[in-house]
């Protein structure tokens, strides 16, 4: 059985035709699914607004894959409602799974690298001009200059949330922390770490997991390419 796990997928309006398509196809071929956090963006659109438009295609498609939905710190679990039961079929901000004698825990990450939102009152009003501005320079760098662009914004992000689950989870040897947060995909067998990536800005990466083994493996494509 193939276990899919993506994170920070970020989805809101406008529709985004090609990022549905290719969230449609990974999961299409996935026997479970684990939405990692950050699934829709709670600071760019109303949760209900988000429910009612299109991205909804998806939603009995992920019910039919048994989908576990993690809470991130863009999709709160206080900016939604029980109306998560129609993308998901179990809720949570913490899962614990047990494969082929090891252990993998499940978050989105945010306790282990603070981001303003959380460390900081700012309203959701000045928080969703400022995730607009974000967002859109992100995009425009990464259009620009790719994978280089996304590799200087996100990939040292993990390093911190690794020194706090080392410090305050001191993990076992068959302890694995699976989280997403950092928008950087990596697998670090010596510090039982592994990160979920993004599905955003044309960018992806996601994991996958063999339930019969445990190995994780690292997936990346273009989705706008």
């Amino acid at each position: 059985m193939k276990i899919l796990v993506f994170s920070d997928t970020h989805l809101y309006l406008p529709f985004d035709q090609k990022k549905f398509n290719f969230l449609k196809k990974i999961i299409s071929k996935s026997d479970q699914v684990i939405i990692n956090g950050d699934f829709f963006d709670g600071y760019m659109v109303n949760f209900n607004d988000f429910v009612n438009s299109q991205w909804n295609q998806l939603f009995s498609l992920l019910k039919s894959k048994k989908a576990v939905y993690i809470y991130g710190n863009h999709d709160k679990k206080e900016f939604s409602d029980k109306k998560v039961s129609l993308f998901s079929n179990k809720q949570t901000c913490q899962l614990e799974l047990k494969l082929n004698n090891k252990n993998f825990l499940f978050e989105h990450g945010q306790k282990t690298r603070p981001t303003p939102d959380m460390m900081f009152k700012i309203s959701w009003k000045n928080m969703h001009y400022g995730m607009i501005v974000v967002h859109f320079v992100r995009n425009l760098f990464i259009k620009i200059f790719g994978k280089l662009a996304v590799q200087i914004i996100f990939g040292h992000s993990n390093n911190g949330s690794k020194r706090y689950i080392k410090r305050n989870y001191k993990p076992k040897n068959n302890e694995y922390y699976i989280i997403g947060h950092n928008h950087w995909a990596e697998i670090d067998e010596k510090n039982h770490f592994a990160a979920s990536g993004m599905i955003l800005y044309g960018f992806a990466q996601y994991l996958t997991i063999d339930s019969m083994s445990g190995k994780i493996t690292i997936h990346e494509e273009w989705y706008d390419r």
